[in-house]
């Protein structure tokens, strides 16, 4: 089981040189804004004979999308916030369903499906971590995305937030660096720098592989970032990144990342990858 702690940053666990799992908190994307009102969708609504590439995604009422990040899925951990506006004891659950499909190995698949899990409303806070066979979770792979749709049963219990964090084998080589919008800014705020250590005479590439920084004002992100160092001639080095095209670099320092700005209340997080790069 995981908690608000825990998602905050991801975990790298190092298999080989070669292979990397990673436990990453996604940002869901809803099909609407917060509070939710859903109750248990009619499951025989869902087509299990579509299978256009995307459906269960459009089907269900939120998805992390997670084709730049994972080669694998071992396992799918939801916490989902309620919020209750009567009065008294809480009956009723709160719960997710998530949508897959069975992949075989020569790469057909069979119809869609739906795995649930629920609990009581008595606790806040729902909390379950879905561990799928391989050729169901590879279903996910494939979509490039994990389809579900959290619920509860109680119409005056709504849904406050819905964090996910999916473990599995990353496509991305290096280290994954996390900068928090609301303790990584650097300026008026007085925020953080992140401290990333690298290897001296060696060149690094790095390249922010998402963004969810979202400005206290709503409108509007963290576009760039920022990255001190010492170069090789021993001198103090700024570079930024744009999310664009990699930066390269040699340091004869740790990193410092950092956001710039005077933003008090900012959110999000914003994922940069560090590599080393060969040029010969």
């Amino acid at each position: 089981m995981f908690n608000k702690v825990i998602l905050a940053s991801a975990c790298l666990f190092s298999l080989s040189a070669n292979a990397t799992v990673i436990s990453k908190n996604f940002s869901p994307i809803l099909k609407n804004n917060y509070p939710l009102h859903i109750t248990e969708p009619d499951r025989a609504s869902l087509d299990q004979k579509n299978y256009s590439h995307g459906y269960l995604a459009s089907y269900a009422q939120g998805y992390v999308d997670i084709s730049k990040h994972l080669l694998t899925v071992d396992q799918v951990c939801f916490e989902v916030d309620t919020q209750y506006s009567g009065s008294g004891s809480t009956p009723g659950t709160a719960g997710v369903n998530v949508y897959n499909y069975f992949m075989y190995a020569n790469g057909s698949r069979s119809a869609n499906k739906q795995n649930g899990s629920a609990s009581s409303l008595a606790r806040p806070t729902f909390s379950h971590c879905f561990e799928l066979a391989e050729s169901y979770a590879k279903s996910f792979v494939n979509e490039g995305k994990i389809a579900f749709t959290p619920y509860t049963t109680n119409e005056n219990v709504a849904i406050a937030d819905v964090r996910v964090s999916v473990t599995g084998l990353s496509k991305i080589s290096g280290d994954i660096v996390t900068i928090d919008a609301a303790s990584n800014v650097v300026g008026n705020a007085g925020g953080e720098a992140v401290m990333h250590p690298v290897e001296s005479g060696v060149t690094y590439a790095l390249t922010i592989i998402d963004n969810t920084t979202a400005l206290s004002s709503g409108v509007g992100s963290y576009s760039t970032l920022g990255v001190s160092y010492l170069d090789a001639s021993g001198n103090s080095t700024l570079k930024t990144l744009d999310g664009h095209t990699p930066v390269y670099l040699e340091s004869m320092s740790d990193l410092s990342l950092f956001l710039i700005g005077s933003d008090t209340s900012s959110q999000g997080q914003m994922s940069v990858n560090i590599k080393k790069v060969n040029f010969d």
